[in-house]
């Protein structure tokens, strides 16, 4: 089933080395990247729904190590679903990512292409014009999906501070984390 991720990679002008760490993985790793690198699917001019990989600002992370972005949003979901469920074209009321746990599930573009996407891929779902795409559980596991709704307007805008709205400063466990690349010594 990977193997038609590594076309449909090919027919977004990416190659395997594109992807760091899984060559076979849809969602772009970019632990040193200036920006977070994310697969983006949204509406083109022409109506249809169209993937291409898309920047996110950095909001975090440790240069050369690690990337992070940080999104507002307005709710989350998450669901079950058996293997051959389909849903014609559709599109998405307000941007969302779309992170896949469990199973697969694939993206039907206009173009006629599919695009398998499995545990641990996540799209920003955009394609808020047009006709969409179409989505059907395949495999023989359940797909377990998260949805994570950003605003309708300024959906991109990025979030700056890792701490909840309203927190102090001091509160925030965020702005205690120290990351580095070996643990500890423990008497």
């Amino acid at each position: 089933m990977r193997a038609s991720l590594l076309w449909s990679l090919a027919a977004l002008g990416l190659s395997a080395p594109a992807l760091a760490h899984d060559p076979a993985a849809v969602s772009p790793l970019s632990p040193g990247a200036e920006a977070f690198k994310i697969l983006h699917l949204y509406g083109g001019e022409d109506g249809e729904s169209h993937l291409e990989i898309k920047d996110l600002p950095r909001t975090g992370g440790t240069p050369g190590r690690s990337v992070q972005t940080r999104l507002y949003a307005t709710d989350v979901e998450i669901g079950d679903t058996l293997p051959g469920d389909f849903i014609d074209f559709h599109g998405v009321s307000t941007p969302r990512l779309l992170i896949v746990l469990a199973g697969q599930l694939e993206v039907g573009l206009g173009d006629g292409s599919k695009h398998i996407l499995s545990k641990g891929d996540i799209v920003l779902a955009n394609d808020v014009t047009g006709r969409g795409h179409t989505s059907r559980t395949i495999g023989t596991e359940p797909l377990r999906i998260l949805t994570v709704r950003l605003p309708a307007k300024n959906s991109f805008a990025p979030k700056l501070s890792a701490c909840p709205e309203g927190m102090s400063a001091g509160q925030c466990v965020a702005n205690k984390l120290k990351i580095t690349t070996t643990p500890p010594e423990r008497k």
